[in-house]
Parts: structure tokens; sequence; C-alpha cells
């Protein structure tokens, strides 16, 4: 490679001597989902709804797949697009005391999702159907799809709209919600989980690199009392320790306020939700 690069340039005496200089070691972190994901928020949301009843969370490809990672731990099953539908009404037939979640994209819903939600109707499954709607295809470049009123050419169309395909499959219990507003998240997964049959949850926030917020969240030092629960439950990339306290990196913040929502003695504050 060296002599081909000096052959080229016409320098082969400083070329082939030419030491290269030691690559940077890379820093070690695991994939993680953004900082201010909306997808962090549903996931934790069901996750405190549920608490230690016997649950499986099927999940999907996309995104929301780094729900599998610790603190959230939220995907025990990741096959192909649309198979966590599939995978978790099965699960229902075999197991039925087990309550059963499938999560799936926006994109991933039309692309694949909707003919297993109608094989589960069909075949009277019992089971939640949680669509992170965070309004584009974030996985794979931020594509278009039938529910953003856009196409790849940039016609602006009339969105597909999920929950009226869910109805019309024949769901009757079909909720949309914001997984950034913490306590109705909650309180809404509790709510339709218990009700029988197919039932579904759309948890609609855009996705943070597309509305790309300005406001940020800040810690008080004076009140934070270091019980790191917004770090240890949420696993947030901006959120760190420091001298015994929370400390927010204000250059991944995006000021969705979950944290300010989960700590317990209300250090955390300045964020404003979309």
């Amino acid at each position: 490679m060296g002599k081909a690069l000096a052959s080229f340039l016409g320098n082969n005496d400083e070329v082939s001597s030419a030491t290269p200089a030691p690559a940077p070691q890379l820093p070690v972190r695991p994939p993680v989902l953004c900082a201010g994901c909306p997808h962090r928020a549903s996931f934790y949301a069901v996750k405190k709804a549920m608490g230690k009843r016997k649950t499986i969370y099927c999940g999907d490809i996309g995104c929301y797949t780094l729900g599998n990672a610790q603190p959230l731990d939220m995907v025990d099953t990741c096959l192909c697009m649309g198979a966590g539908i599939n995978i978790a009404q099965g699960v229902f037939h075999v197991e039925p005391d087990t309550t059963c979640f499938a999560f799936v994209g926006d994109s991933t819903f039309f692309a694949s999702g909707i003919t297993g939600v109608v094989n589960a109707f069909y075949n009277q499954a019992n089971l939640t159907v949680v669509v992170l709607d965070n309004s584009t295809t974030a996985m794979t470049g931020h594509q278009p799809h039938p529910g953003t009123g856009h196409t790849m050419m940039g016609e602006v169309v009339q969105k597909v709209s999920i929950e009226a395909i869910l109805r019309a499959i024949g769901l009757t219990t079909v909720e949309t919600v914001d997984p950034l507003d913490h306590k109705l998240a909650v309180e809404t997964v509790r709510r339709v989980a218990d009700e029988p049959g197919v039932k579904a949850i759309i948890f609609k926030s855009p996705c943070v690199v597309l509305a790309r917020p300005q406001v940020k969240s800040h810690v008080n030092a004076h009140e934070c009392i270091g019980c790191q629960r917004c770090i240890r439950e949420l696993g947030c990339p901006a959120l760190a320790l420091k001298d015994g306290k929370a400390v927010i990196d204000e250059t991944q913040c995006s000021g969705c306020t979950l944290c300010e929502q989960v700590c317990p003695v209300g250090a955390i504050s300045g964020g404003e939700r979309l």
C-alpha cells in the first residue's frame, strides 16, 4: 500500500521512509440510544408499569433494538422485521399467563407489522402492540414512510394513519400518548395491558435528530442527593457522575425532561418537551 502511494505521489523516498503515527485508542462505549430519544422514555414507561409481573418484551429491527441493553433491558427477542408481533402472540398461546408486549417502529409497522396484527387479532391472542412512532425511519437514513406525509421525491401527501389501520383491523383499544409525559405514559400502559385481546399503544414523539431541540436540562448540585437514579435507570449518554453528583453534558442533552421527571428530589430542571 505504501509503495503504491509513493509511486503515485512521485516521492518514493519521503513516503516510503515515513513512519505512520500510531492510531489513537478508541473510547470504550457500547451502542446506546441517543440522548433524548423518545424510545428510551417508551421502554422505561412500560418497564415501570409492569414492575415484576411475568412479562415478555418482543422487539424488532430498528433503533429501538438498542432497548435490549442495560439498564433498560426491554428487548427479550429480536429476529426480523415484524417478527416481534408474531412471537408475542405465539408466547401467549403457549403461556397464556404471560403478559405479552410487542414493540414495533412506525416505519416497520408499515413495512411488515400490519400482517402480524391481523393474524394476532384473527387468532384471538392477548397482547399489547406498542408502536414507537418517531415520524421517520431513523435507523437507515431518515427516509420517509407512509405515515410521514411526504414521498421520497418530496411530494406532500396525505398521511396514512396508524391508529386508523389498527381500528380497521378490529382493535377497539388504541391509545396515543407522548412517552415523554412519564406519569401519563405509565398510567396508560397499566390500563391498556389489563384489557383483553389485542390492543395497542402508540407512543408518538419525534426523533430527536429531526427535532434538534435547543433547550437543555441542568442539575442543581446543591439539591442533588447523589442517588444516581437518573443514571442507573435511564442510561442516557448525556448523564454522568462527577464528585458524587449527577451532571449533564449539554453538548448531548436535548432537554427531553425524562430525567427531570425521574429525579426524586427535583434537582434537575430547565428542559422542555417537544
